[in-house]
């Protein structure tokens, strides 16, 4: 058995064991919770409807306080008043109020008119509910509510009904008014069904999960090589750009070596001949003075090319005053040694640079006068170090021959792949467009937020 497929069975088995646990959780917990859900909405639209109730009831009550108030007339005439309000009043398709004294007389039953007058202290519905009797006492309780089955005006059907009562003292009635509540049955038979659906789309989304979850290992276990492959890649860049830095470090070293003690050296060896050749043509000896001369002058030029190597390792401006310094004088001396026109306009920032930054900009620069130098033919140069909003942009832009930018990345030339590398690296966007006969451009930007160095606060 291959290693691979030994990686994916062990890989898949467990899975496999793991969804049906999970699954089998899964559907037991969501019947649960289905149940749970159906209670609560239940309750929800029973608290819905009480409040509904209530709300019916005190402005029924309102609508009759003026008169239930009311001391300078004669009572009876006023609650016959009263019950002709409460006779008026309607509210959805179904909706009346009703009123019975203490000892269960109707005094008022707009939609069955013929109880009115009647004693139904005993009535009782199909389950041997005493509704009034009930309806009395939860009045007088304070409560108000009861449910019982009664008959709906709109279907002639018997179906259930919540009632809410309120107790007048004063006159001793109970006016009350009620809601049919078979639309709850049927909407919690509807929540069942809806919570059966989603318990079989769970048994779907589960097989499904399963066999996507199954296909998805497979890939993924016969993908490890390649992901392997450009982890191995990354790693590769990022050490290779570490060296890059070390190799950068270990030039300024140098750099500063050869300014800080090589140079000095040479030039204290020529201040000594420079000493000694003025003495000699003093006494008179003309060949030793013309010996001295030729090692002052092998002197100077050793001078020169040591300050060469150093500001080539590593220019001591970059460290020293910064990059917009190092670059003016790179464009400087490039300017002279190639008598090519270089325009620079290079913004101040407010904030430093990071080192590998700063670095990567320069050699960046360093790269593209180069290749300027090699292959351009250019008479006109231009480096621009801008601001555009929270970012850094660099650009170097000639007016040479050009070149086919994609035939040449795919060359044996390194030099635009590192540079390409090194922007990248340090979170930049790197482009280069380039036509023949009308110049190149190298285009570098960078988010500021990632390249500023973090200020010390006091």
């Amino acid at each position: 058995m291959s290693l691979k497929l030994k990686i994916i069975l062990m890989t898949v088995i467990p899975l496999v064991v793991i969804s049906y646990v999970i699954g089998w959780i899964t559907i037991n917990q969501s019947q649960s919770l289905g149940v749970k859900e159906i209670s609560t909405f239940r309750e929800s639209m029973l608290t819905t409807k009480e409040q509904a109730l209530e709300d019916y009831v005190h402005l029924a009550i309102q609508s009759i306080d003026y008169l239930y108030d009311d001391t300078s007339r004669n009572e009876s005439e006023l609650k016959h008043q009263a019950l002709e309000v409460l006779r008026q009043l309607r509210y959805g398709n179904d909706g009346y109020f009703f009123v019975y004294d203490e000892a269960g007389f109707n005094l008022a039953h707009p939609i069955m008119p013929e109880l009115e007058g009647q004693n139904l202290i005993n009535l009782k519905d199909s389950n041997g509910n005493f509704l009034i009797q009930n309806l009395l006492a939860s009045a007088k309780a304070g409560d108000g509510f009861h449910q019982y089955l009664w008959h709906k005006p709109s279907t002639n059907e018997v179906v259930p009904k919540l009632s809410y009562a309120i107790w007048l003292p004063k006159w001793k009635w109970m006016v009350g008014t009620g809601l049919y509540i078979e639309d709850i049955g049927e909407q919690i038979e509807g929540v069942k069904q809806d919570v059966q659906t989603s318990i079989n789309h769970t048994y779907i989304a589960i097989l499904v999960i399963l066999v996507s979850s199954v296909l998805i290992m497979v890939v993924i276990a016969l993908a490890v090589n390649l992901h392997e492959h450009r982890i191995a890649d990354e790693r590769l860049r990022e050490l290779a750009f570490r060296n890059v830095m070390l190799q950068e470090d270990e030039k300024k070293y140098i750099s500063r070596e050869l300014h800080d003690c090589v140079n000095q050296l040479l030039v204290s060896a020529k201040c000594h001949i420079e000493l000694l050749s003025k003495e000699l043509r003093q006494n008179g000896s003309t060949t030793a003075g013309e010996h001295l001369q030729k090692g002052e002058s092998s002197l100077v030029k050793a001078i020169k090319e040591v300050r060469n190597i150093s500001r080539n390792l590593r220019p001591s401006a970059l460290d020293d005053i910064g990059l917009n310094a190092a670059l003016e004088l790179l464009a400087s001396d490039f300017a002279t040694s190639q008598n090519i026109q270089i325009d620079t306009h290079l913004d101040d920032f407010d904030d430093k640079l990071l080192p590998e930054v700063t670095t990567t900009l320069y050699r960046v620069v360093q790269e593209s006068l180069v290749n300027i130098e090699k292959h351009s033919q250019c008479r006109n140069v231009d480096i621009i170090l801008s601001k555009l909003g929270e970012r850094l942009q660099l650009i170097i832009r000639d007016d040479g021959k050009g070149f086919n930018v994609s035939e040449a990345l795919k060359g044996r030339g390194i030099g635009l792949r590192n540079m390409r590398e090194r922007i990248e690296f340090i979170g930049g966007d790197f482009e280069i467009s380039a036509e023949k006969e009308r110049g190149t451009e190298v285009s570098i930007l960078l988010e500021l937020s990632t390249i500023i160095m973090e200020r010390n606060h006091g």
